[in-house]
């Protein structure tokens, strides 16, 4: 059995970051992405999350909810296969576009120093909107760009529309692909 993190065990953590994931759940407007695009980005966060886990790195899971009644609140959307949070893994619930619309997100960051890597589904919402509000805490941010996607907005294409997210994520942290962040992971150095 897995053993149950204790936020206040990362408060003076400095040189393992958390591994922050959002959107790994069905979402109501199905999958607007390209399907290669969308397979391959699960795929990456599939072996950044066994990294992780293998490694003893925190864990967060961003679950994007949009209650419209207050029946709908108790309304969880399902995670998707493979990404079902693990007893020790933090869950954060979000209304709005960035994590640190919730207060304990916030209140993790601060104790464990900002320093996070972000991947996921909603790259151009989420993690860009999270980068912002984490450059204007002062925290370190780490965007995993060949482990998020972002969904056709029908003017841009898909691939395009991420590339430009990921340039100006580059203005509010450090752009990294997956197998960079896992070298640096395994050797156990800082990350930011």
């Amino acid at each position: 059995m897995t053993p149950v993190i204790s936020f206040l065990e990362f408060k003076n953590q400095t040189t393992m970051p958390t591994l922050v994931l959002v959107g790994l759940h069905h979402n109501q407007d199905g999958n607007p992405h390209d399907v290669l695009a969308y397979r391959q980005a699960l795929s990456n966060c599939r072996i950044i999350l066994d990294r992780a886990r293998t490694r003893n790195t925190p864990v967060a899971h961003a679950r994007t909810i949009t209650p419209k009644t207050a029946s709908e609140r108790l309304h969880y959307p399902p995670w998707i296969s493979g990404f079902e949070p693990a007893r020790s893994d933090m869950v954060f619930d979000v209304l709005q576009p960035s994590c640190y619309s919730n207060i304990e997100f916030a209140q993790t960051m601060e104790y464990s120093q900002g320093n996070f890597a972000i991947a996921g589904l909603f790259g151009e919402t989420t993690c860009l909107s999270t980068a912002i509000d984490a450059h204007h805490r002062r925290h370190s941010l780490i965007y995993l760009s060949d482990a998020s996607i972002c969904r056709n907005n029908g003017c841009v294409p898909a691939a395009m529309f991420h590339h430009a997210v990921s340039q100006v994520v580059s203005a509010y942290g450090e752009v990294m692909e997956v197998a960079k962040w896992s070298l640096l992971l395994s050797s156990n150095r800082r990350t930011n």
